[in-house]
């Protein structure tokens, strides 16, 4: 756990939206700023149902020029599902991750990380030098299902072979709101974070009328523009953009938030 840090956040109430296996270190950032989390996960991951379709396009690594991960969850699922298979990981493999809680994901199982665009999302991968030229090359894509069709379709389009290595799926969970509509009745929740456009959409639907009503008046902290898209596109106030697409920049987002919001008092 972190140590405990001066903030602006202290004793403010924090919805932290992200499924359980990905919230361990923004809800201890927030507990050593005095911050109070409150867990509500508007996602679940599940394993796929059947792993033939990644086994099959797994069987590209050995010889593929580049394998690219989506999100932790794609590390984590993928990489558990290849040792079950007896697969090494090569070292000839260029391999890219999306954003740095990806690559951190995959240092910490000791695989080399080539690749992570300065704007961690699929168009900033896209417009990096080392994917443009990709025209007879084999890319395995490990990802979830239902995700964005963006990456494999552009570089399909320049000519690569995209393996698509589905790890994993998202599930909304079934949640009894109550205790979170509680927590805004007794203003005790001042904030809500939310990391991607599902899991918005999944947290606006599982608070249902009232807690939609709140959310009108409640600040919104989405960790990129797509996930501010989708706040706007429910007819909800525009929210706060964390700087980076990260669990850092969600808190930078959120402090920069409450001082200003403490300037503001009489």
């Amino acid at each position: 756990m972190e140590s405990k840090i001066s903030s602006p956040l202290q004793g403010k109430g924090i919805v932290v939206t992200r499924p359980k296996e990905q919230a361990g270190e923004l809800i201890a950032a927030l507990e050593a700023r005095g911050a109070r989390p409150i867990v509500f996960p508007a996602v679940r991951i599940e394993r796929p149902a059947s792993w033939d379709a990644f086994d099959a396009a797994v069987k590209q690594v050995p010889t593929a020029q580049w394998a690219i991960f989506v999100s932790r969850n794609a590390v984590t699922e993928g990489i558990a599902r290849l040792k079950t298979l007896g697969m090494e990981w090569p070292a000839a493999i260029r391999v890219a991750a999306t954003g740095r809680e990806t690559a951190k994901e995959l240092e910490g199982m000791g695989i080399r990380v080539d690749l992570v665009p300065q704007t961690f999302n699929a168009e900033s991968l896209l417009a990096e030098a080392a994917l443009q030229d990709v025209a007879g090359q084999d890319i395995v894509l490990f990802a979830g299902d239902a995700g964005r069709d963006l990456l494999p379709t552009e570089l399909t389009a320049r000519g690569a072979r995209v393996h698509a290595a589905l790890c994993y799926k998202r599930v909304r969970p079934s949640l009894n709101p109550t205790p979170l509509l509680h927590k805004w009745a007794r203003a005790e929740l001042h904030a809500v974070t939310v990391t991607s456009p599902e899991i918005f959409n999944n947290f606006y639907e599982m608070v249902g009328g009232l807690g939609q009503r709140w959310l009108k008046k409640t600040p919104i902290v989405a960790i990129s523009p797509l996930t501010a898209a989708a706040v706007e596109a429910a007819g909800l106030p525009a929210p706060i953009i964390a700087p980076e697409a990260s669990g850092a920049g969600l808190i930078a987002a959120l402090e920069a938030w409450a001082a200003a919001s403490g300037e503001e008092k009489p």
